[in-house]
């Protein structure tokens, strides 16, 4: 069971779904890069401790995001 989250760590949420948005329209490295740079810190908000299937899926999409940054160059070529 999860507890109820802060605003900051709901506005981090918030925020990334925003980024994602914006990078299905206009995908960049460096919107790539920021995506996973704030899932890094939604996994190091106190927070996240509380409900580990949220951690879970942020851990994924970071993994996802971090990929996507390193390979991003590979797919303009």
């Amino acid at each position: 069971m999860c507890l109820k989250a802060s605003s900051e760590f709901l506005q981090l949420e918030n925020w990334i779904a925003t980024l994602i948005t914006t990078y299905k329209d206009h995908p960049t490295c460096g919107l790539a890069k920021t995506i996973n740079y704030y899932l890094g810190r939604l996994l190091h908000h106190d927070d996240i401790q509380f409900c580990g299937e949220k951690r879970c899926e942020y851990l994924i999409m970071q993994k996802f995001w971090g990929w996507q940054a390193r390979n991003y160059t590979v797919k303009q070529l």
